[in-house]
């Protein structure tokens, strides 16, 4: 199997302590990249501008990452002429064997749907599209200082033609890029060695009054570690014990038959951040504290589960061990219970 079993502690066992170390993400980094996308253009593919941003996406990745790949693919563009788009992918941690991914769209919308004028002009898309695209870029750099604590191997992937649905180009439909990628992912990894922990997308994560919403396409117990770690930071409005509910086809739906996957996302249909989709998604509608709230959030996290220091256990191990030694279900149960998956790290500054 390529996929890597993985169970996450209940949320009872997440109360608001102050046991966490400091993180290092820097939110003020997240939002000069978003400045950046910004200056670019419309990063709307087929165009120069969305080639130049993959370009400054490329060189970023090369200085954080081990290896950085491009999967080139291509759509068809309204009178059939092939419009070219790239997956861009930076791996970290190449020499381990279990890989987490987190990735964002980075392509903007064609078109203004949402706005009351120039509705066919293009978006800036500096929450959707922009703000993925600058908080994995600063995650990049926090955990390629910390490579060396991590278990897992890192993708971090950036995805392209995810906005163009619904009339955006035509006859284009939603994350065309992550259908592509994953369609091939054989071809970006070793199946006999490596294997997929999870896919955690960020999408639309900069705006202000961030609220995360529970996207049902999503994994649960993922998405109720990461909301629970979230918590355990004092982010209570951000990550709500009782979110919005919405099924939103997004990046991650096409690699749910791989990995278990979390669309972290804001309830962008009827929640109070109300620049979707028009030409008010610009930067004067980013909070910078959005930015540290989602980065702070998602490093921890990763420390949490994934830092060679933590005690937590793969399940996969434990059901191994419980058959071997013929102990039953109950016993192995009982095990788990007992060590609780102390938290237990030793990152931070």
């Amino acid at each position: 199997s390529i996929i890597a079993p993985v169970i996450f502690s209940d949320d009872s066992t997440h109360p608001i302590s102050s046991v966490h170390l400091p993180t290092e993400f820097n939110a003020t980094h997240a939002y000069e990249d978003i400045r950046t996308q910004l200056e670019f253009g419309y990063r709307v593919p087929g165009t120069i501008e969305h080639n130049a941003c993959a370009e400054w996406i490329r060189s970023q990745l090369y200085a954080v990452t081990d290896e950085v790949v491009t999967h080139q693919f291509s759509l068809p563009g309204p009178q059939g002429e092939p419009i070219y788009c790239q997956n861009i992918l930076g791996k970290l941690n190449t020499n381990k064997s279990n890989i987490i991914i987190i990735g964002a769209h980075w392509d903007s919308r064609a078109i203004a749907e949402k706005d009351t004028i120039n509705t066919t002009q293009p978006i800036p898309g500096a929450n959707d599209g922009g703000s993925g695209v600058a908080v994995t870029l600063e995650l990049a750099r926090v955990f390629y200082n910390h490579r060396e604590e991590f278990n897992s191997q890192i993708w971090f992937l950036f995805l392209d033609a995810e906005d163009q649905g619904g009339g955006g180009i035509a006859d284009w439909y939603w994350a065309e890029g992550a259908r592509e990628f994953s369609s091939t992912i054989h071809d970006f990894f070793d199946n006999s060695t490596e294997t997929f922990s999870f896919f955690l997308l960020l999408d639309m994560v900069g705006g202000h009054s961030l609220q995360f919403m529970d996207e049902l396409y999503s994994n649960n117990d993922l998405q109720q570690a990461v909301f629970s770690e979230g918590r355990e930071l004092g982010y209570l409005f951000q990550f709500p014990k009782n979110p919005t509910k919405r099924y939103i086809t997004d990046d991650h739906i096409y690699f749910r038959p791989i990995m278990p996957t979390l669309d972290l996302i804001i309830d962008f249909v009827e929640g109070p951040w109300t620049h979707h989709h028009t030409h008010e998604d610009n930067l004067d509608n980013i909070d910078i504290d959005s930015l540290k709230v989602t980065g702070r959030t998602v490093e921890s996290f990763m420390y949490t589960y994934h830092g060679k220091s933590n005690w937590k256990k793969n399940w996969t191990v434990w059901m191994i061990i419980g058959s071997i030694s013929g102990v039953g279900i109950v016993t192995i149960v009982s095990v788990l219970i007992g060590i609780r998956w102390k938290k237990k790290r030793s990152l931070g500054t």
